[in-house]
């Protein structure tokens, strides 16, 4: 579902969640995640919900953000979660460290590799250079040739490995690790729907993430279990996500909200 600031999107989120509780999983064992993009607006949200639901609908909901929440589960598989972008000057030094392995033939400014890692490499959960070959790259800005990428991956290569030396995750990794833990069977707890707020600045890895906690890759999403609400013209921090990309097909399911409520008329 989508809609302008001010026509009720989150209104609408957490009215879903109350109809799930109550309606659609009302087994006391049923747990509901809802899951948002800002910290600030999860507390909000938890508030409002206590003011719509029972008290046992409220203990079935969880309201969190999602890094947090992905963050939680590694670690109680017994994984150190120590996020690099807590601390920028160490990441500003493992990307000095990375550069240097770079391929001055290619004549490409040391932020290409940056802006390259965050919006292609890192989108798209790319880790060998097979998956780089095939990775899509429209928009990227920079025509890159065969040749180019694999010139350009020792830099992507290097920095990855001096995350992992320093015991150092980017937020993207996070939520990748907690999705590939969840996809190889590793559930602690059990799930049976997912709501998504403020989607439009959700790193893709974290429409995977959801998507892997109401279905394995095998099977198709089962009903109700994913609902997901945003504006595209909100964003802040992300390119625009092909949730198709993320295995959720949404042709056909998606609604516009159209009233603004915030408006004198």
């Amino acid at each position: 579902m989508y809609g302008a600031a001010g026509t009720g999107k989150t209104v609408v989120a957490m009215h879903r969640a109350r109809k799930l509780a109550r309606d659609f999983f009302p087994d006391e064992t049923d747990q509901i995640l809802f899951t948002t993009f800002n910290r600030n607006l999860a507390g909000d949200i938890r508030r409002n919900l206590q003011t719509l639901c029972t008290d046992a609908e409220l203990s079935r909901i969880e309201v969190t953000h999602i890094d947090s929440w992905a963050n939680q589960l590694l670690k109680r598989l017994g994984y150190t979660v120590i996020p690099i972008e807590g601390d920028e000057d160490k990441r500003e030094e493992l990307w000095r460290h990375a550069l240097v392995h770079k391929d001055e033939s290619l004549e490409l400014p040391d932020e290409f590799f940056r802006t390259e890692w965050e919006t292609v490499i890192q989108e798209q959960g790319i880790h060998s250079a097979e998956e780089y070959l095939k990775a899509r790259r429209t928009g990227a800005g920079t025509r890159l040739s065969r040749r180019g990428r694999l010139a350009a991956r020792p830099v992507f290569e290097r920095y990855r490995k001096l995350l992992s030396e320093e015991d150092r995750l980017e937020y993207a990794d996070i939520l990748r690790i907690a999705r590939e833990k969840l996809e190889s069977g590793e559930r602690p707890q059990r799930y049976v729907a997912v709501i998504i707020d403020e989607a439009q600045d959700m790193h893709p890895e974290a429409f995977r993430l959801a998507r892997a906690i109401v279905a394995r890759p095998e099977q198709e999403i089962p009903p109700n279990s994913l609902f997901i609400v945003g504006d595209g013209h909100q964003r802040i921090y992300r390119r625009p996500t092909r949730l198709s990309a993320c295995g959720i097909p949404i042709v056909g399911r998606s609604r516009r909200l159209k009233l603004n409520y915030r408006t004198t008329e």
